[in-house]
């Protein structure tokens, strides 16, 4: 007999529990993806970090549900789960949409829990108090939809193209997600406590230096920029320079 999976599984995938983890990084996907986008990482982190991979609606183990299109929906949702479950320090990293999500899931769970972080990672995404740089394309007929986040991010697969039941089950979860970022209003609040590290790709097209630069706006500590070579998907080619730069950001952290 299988055992459904509890609330805390729907929504975090622990690919490698620590036994006594220091600190847990909670990792917030991108558009359209879930904690594959985070592959390799659980090896590369220290044993002292236990990765949590956030599993959003609509996506992966969750293909079945129906995705979310509103911001605070969605955060509201999964700070629900995590801030019981946070019994020590924690920190957060989130890459394009997922850097929104993860900025704002540290203001809901300071509000709600009482709980902030010891630190926040943000890759490729501009500050969220900024205005959005491009036109609005979720409502957008499928194939001008696909063509205009092809044009920004060069990322969208053949397969969703071509293949109907690719197309099926990914473009509601794109649009979805364009949605979130499209619709998002942000909010004046008193600024995190953590410092905030801001990751970017010199060649990525969507997301300048100095709209990365912005995000220490949102701090009341330090804020940080790091350029990495490549594009807006850095993140995959960049791996492990990557995740040793936010290793030693942890490590600061857990430093008491």
């Amino acid at each position: 007999m299988t055992t459904a999976p509890s609330e805390f599984d729907r929504w975090v995938l622990r690919r490698a529990p620590r036994s006594a983890p220091a600190l847990r990084l909670i990792c917030v996907p991108f558009a359209g993806a879930g904690p594959a986008a985070f592959q390799g990482w659980s090896g590369l982190l220290p044993e002292s970090v236990e990765p949590w991979l956030l599993r959003l609606p609509g996506r992966e183990s969750r293909f079945r549900e129906e995705p979310r299109t509103e911001v605070p929906l969605v955060v509201k949702e999964a700070a629900a789960v995590l801030g019981p479950a946070l019994d020590g320090p924690y920190a957060l990293f989130g890459h394009s949409l997922g850097a929104l999500i993860a900025f704002e899931l540290a203001r809901e769970l300071r509000r709600s829990y009482g709980a902030e972080p010891a630190h926040l990672s943000v890759s490729a995404r501009s500050a969220p108090h900024l205005p959005l740089r491009h036109a609005v394309v979720h409502q957008l007929p499928d194939d001008l939809f696909l063509d205009a986040l092809d044009v920004r991010f060069n990322a969208i697969p053949p397969a969703i193209r071509d293949e109907p039941q690719m197309r099926a089950l990914y473009l509601p979860v794109l649009r979805a997600d364009v949605t979130l970022l499209e619709t998002y209003e942000y909010t004046e609040e008193a600024p995190l406590d953590c410092p905030i590290t801001a990751y970017g790709g010199m060649e990525d097209p969507e997301f300048r230096g100095t709209e990365l630069a912005e995000w220490s706006r949102h701090t009341a500590s330090s804020h940080r920029l790091r350029m990495f070579p490549g594009g807006h998907f850095f993140l995959n080619e960049q791996r492990a320079e990557l995740v040793s730069d936010v290793t030693e950001d942890l490590c600061r952290a857990m430093v008491p």
